[in-house]
């Protein structure tokens, strides 16, 4: 049975595994690749490193033994994933030329430039905003190429190419020309989100020849061409093989997660957290907001829509730094046994207390760099056990306010990330969201995504479904009474984001 090379080139590694149509893991590698930093902000990574770990992986899961895995085992296609919103100038003379990732800050210049080119005195966001369908800061890929203008004009009129990340850079290098999928697309400042192609009124502030941009794929997987001869050699592949592109990588974490169809929906609790949702089409042209927007290919059950993702800055990290200020440094273990011991005694429902879990500032449901965590409402009688509790509430409010109209009495609320493994946790964000929530397998959704993506963009028959698909690992239920309170609260938690911002600007 032929099985599907999945790549996902990531913001560390480049994992590969290798899935048959059944869905059935055969194989799973990664290889690790460094980032450099560079002072003002900077952050590259060299493609070269890209490849050489790709590589890796491949040679790996293909060496993995005699099975599927085996180097003469048939593979039916190369899918491609992984980060999104990179800068990478393909020059074609061989230069390894550093890429500039999606973190890199170094344009804050170039990106209030690009906001006054496109200034609209009576509205509230810029017309750079509202073209794009999201708030453009110095990572977007317009703002990067404006500062290249301005730093290194040698290398830009190298340029024969730009690509938005790994995925595509090796699709060049395969000689497949230059693509993009539309979700990476979306991520770069360069999209007109209402026609899904790239504006020339914002390439040609960037100072981009729109000839060197990418073609758009329009499917949330793609064959964009078959491998060349140069595939063993970059990859250890033999020519032949189709490649897919596949969406960018928080596309292919929602297909492999829950899927692509209007209404899915998963929420993310690590470091950092997330709701992500997908919208139909039209919202990908809504007025820019603190969630991002991203275009979505269609699929075979649904038209292209639209990802947005609500993306708080400190999710497992607020909780984190809550065990270590508020309950003496206690392991999550010991910390849910106490939340336990409270739910015990008080029963499910709001602590009484209202907490912002902003610790580094915040991107949702505000964007202010400046604002920080809060507490309020304690009295003689709370204890840092209450207060754990109402950052976790806090977290949860949070994601709360991302919640699509009636997404209340919908199928469970998905939930991955470590916080997921918390059960106290999860019953709080059951009563905060009104619905239930179910946790699933921490398998790596990004190369399922990349799995069904190839599979349906070459047509075959096959059972690879998303992991919500599944068997759960455990599904929780909201209390009434507790979901019912939480939502009278949910006002008063969204006005506090306001109040914090108010004070620290009277400090």
């Amino acid at each position: 049975m032929p099985s599907l090379l999945c790549l996902d080139l990531g913001t560390s590694a480049a994992k590969a595994a290798l899935i048959d149509t059944t869905g059935t893991l055969r194989a799973q590698a990664s290889s690790a690749y460094p980032t450099r930093s560079a002072p003002g902000g900077g952050a590259e990574q060299a493609p070269s490193d890209w490849v050489r770990s790709a590589r890796a992986a491949i040679t790996a899961i293909r060496a993995d033994g005699p099975g599927d895995g085996s180097p003469d085992a048939p593979i039916g296609a190369l899918s491609l994933t992984g980060q999104m919103q990179d800068l990478v100038l393909e020059t074609g003379d061989g230069t390894d030329v550093p890429a500039i990732l999606y973190s890199d800050t170094r344009a804050a210049r170039e990106a209030d430039e690009l906001h006054a080119a496109f200034r609209d005195e009576d509205a509230a966001v810029s017309s750079w905003d509202r073209i794009t369908g999201n708030l453009q800061d110095a990572t977007s890929c317009a703002a990067m190429f404006r500062r290249l203008v301005r730093t290194d004009p040698g290398l830009v009129q190298r340029t024969r190419g730009i690509v938005f990340g790994p995925a595509g850079h090796l699709a060049h290098l395969l000689g497949l020309g230059c693509w993009c999928d539309p979700t990476t697309a979306a991520a770069t400042g360069l999209l007109d989100a209402r026609s899904r192609t790239w504006s020339p009124p914002i390439a040609a502030a960037a100072g981009i020849d729109e000839t060197l941009l990418p073609a758009i794929t329009t499917s949330a997987g793609q064959v964009i061409g078959r491998t060349g001869a140069n595939a063993q050699q970059l990859l250890g592949l033999p020519a032949g093989l189709p490649v897919v592109l596949a969406p960018g990588d928080a596309g292919a974490t929602t297909l492999g997660l829950v899927g692509l169809d209007p209404g899915d929906e998963y929420a993310y609790l690590g470091s950092s957290g997330w709701l992500a949702s997908v919208l139909p089409r039209v919202h990908s042209a809504s007025r820019p907001g603190a969630s991002h927007h991203l275009a979505l290919g269609a699929t075979r059950r649904a038209p292209s829509g639209t990802l947005r993702i609500s993306a708080l800055l400190a999710a497992g990290a607020a909780a984190s730094w809550a065990r270590e200020a508020l309950l003496e440094g206690v392991s999550a273990a010991t910390a849910d046994a106490m939340l336990e011991r409270r739910e015990a005694e008080h029963g499910r429902g709001p602590t009484g207390l209202l907490a912002l879990p902003s610790l580094f500032g915040e991107r949702f449901p505000v964007r202010d760099g400046n604002l920080r965590a809060a507490v309020i409402g304690m009295g003689a009688g709370t204890r840092g056990i209450d207060m754990y509790a109402a950052v976790l509430e806090g977290i949860a409010h949070a994601l709360a306010h991302a919640h699509v109209e009636g997404a209340e009495g919908r199928r469970p609320l998905a939930v991955t990330g470590g916080g997921a493994a918390s059960a106290p946790w999860l019953r709080i964000l059951a009563d905060v969201m009104g619905r239930p929530v179910r946790t699933l397998e921490q398998d790596d959704a990004a190369l399922v995504g990349c799995a069904i993506a190839a599979a349906d963009a070459l047509g075959l028959e096959h059972g690879i479904v998303p992991l919500a698909a599944r068997e759960t690992v455990r599904t929780i239920e909201p209390e009434p009474s507790a979901a019912e309170a939480h939502a009278s609260l949910r006002p008063a938690h969204r006005a506090l984001y306001t109040a914090v911002a108010e004070v620290r600007a009277l400090q």
